[in-house]
């Protein structure tokens, strides 16, 4: 096996949910999804590693172990003050020439893969211990120039008030270094949603599809009336269509980094958004995501139009399924429930009553 400890970059496909003390928990589950045969955003990771060497080099986590033996206690205003210097000394300093060299190289390989220059990606935190919403992801992130400024920013931002205060009360220190993932920004021609069973029965025969044009944002809140598929699990035959009207779409705007909506043209509206072979691609992955995590699943999806078909097809997020895991669940628990009690009137009637 390839040792990867030394690296400052990992891409995703070299990397398992094991390497998270390298990269991270975020970037190492992607590695992990790639394995399992779920397709993600192509991408790869600037390690823990990296972190740490930027920190010694630039002597800024000399100033650290300074200002904690200055304010020697951890109150708030003191937690404010460090905060306030180290996320500055973060952002300003000079990235070292040797590890802005590897993180471009390894930006422009993934630019040319893709075949677009300046490729937008996201900058997304990664830290070896979870914690939730306590750093920052940076999206639609594009050029050397902001690619830097960004990752600086994203290091800087484990060390905000709520980061240290987080990890202060958990005994895990002030210092922390994390992971830094930078995937393609899924540019999506169609997105939507996946349950791996039917959800208005809990059928588990079937797989439902929601989809409609652009960013997932328009399917996820409601914005639109998508198209709806029923399928088969077995077949993958669609057993039932209806198409939504698909007013507008949610599209990133030319040039920029925030969403805006758009109309949907007349002939687009009164097509399908998704091909039969994209239909069936979903479905073959939806099933390799249940069976790899042993129940149903709910699954957003982006088809993105600056790549081919089937690379094009990503998973943007995989979570259980909420509603009828969860009914199935207390069923379980109410035959067991049931079971005990019925083995115990079972043995009474086998041994007999003791009145002593």
């Amino acid at each position: 096996m390839t040792d990867l400890s030394n690296r400052n970059i990992i891409w995703y496909n070299e990397l398992r949910g094991e390497n998270f003390t390298l990269v991270g928990k975020k970037n190492a589950n992607l590695g992990e999804m790639l394995h399992a045969g779920i397709p993600i955003s192509p991408g790869f990771a600037i390690t823990i590693k990296a972190n740490d060497l930027f920190m010694k080099e630039t002597g800024i986590k000399k100033e650290l172990e300074k200002l904690i033996d200055k304010f020697k206690e951890a109150t708030d205003e003191n937690v404010k003050e460090i905060s306030k210097i180290i996320m500055d000394l973060i952002e300003n300093a000079k990235m070292p020439s040797s590890l802005e060299d590897d993180i471009l190289s390894n930006y422009n390989k993934l630019c040319e893969k893709i075949g677009v220059p300046n490729l937008p990606v996201a900058v997304r935190s990664s830290g070896a211990v979870s914690m939730p919403g306590q750093m920052e992801t940076y999206l639609n992130i594009r050029g050397d120039k902001d690619l830097i400024k960004y990752v600086k920013m994203c290091w800087a931002s484990s060390y905000n008030v709520e980061a240290i205060h987080y990890r202060l009360n958990r005994d895990m220190g002030i210092l922390f270094n994390i992971g830094v993932g930078i995937p393609k920004m899924v540019n999506s021609r169609v997105s939507g949603v996946i349950f791996t069973l039917n959800p208005l029965n809990g059928d588990l025969s079937k797989i439902s599809i929601d989809a409609s044009y652009g960013l997932g944002e328009a399917v996820v809140s409601g914005l639109v009336t998508p198209d709806t598929y029923l399928i088969d699990k077995v077949t993958f035959e669609v057993v039932k269509r209806v198409k939504g009207s698909k007013e507008v779409e949610c599209v990133y705007r030319e040039g920029g980094s925030d969403i805006i909506e758009q109309e949907v043209d007349k002939e687009r509206r009164e097509k399908f958004c998704l091909t039969p072979e994209e239909i069936k691609y979903l479905c073959e992955v939806s099933v390799r995501i249940e069976d790899y995590y042993g129940k149903a699943y709910d699954i957003e999806f982006g088809i993105d139009k600056d790549m081919n078909f089937p690379e094009n097809v990503i998973i943007l997020q995989v979570r259980p399924e909420s509603v009828w895991n969860k009914k199935k669940e207390e069923e379980k628990k109410k035959l067991e429930s049931s079971g005990n009690a019925m083995d115990m009137i079972l043995n009474q009637l086998i041994k007999g009553v003791s009145f002593k």
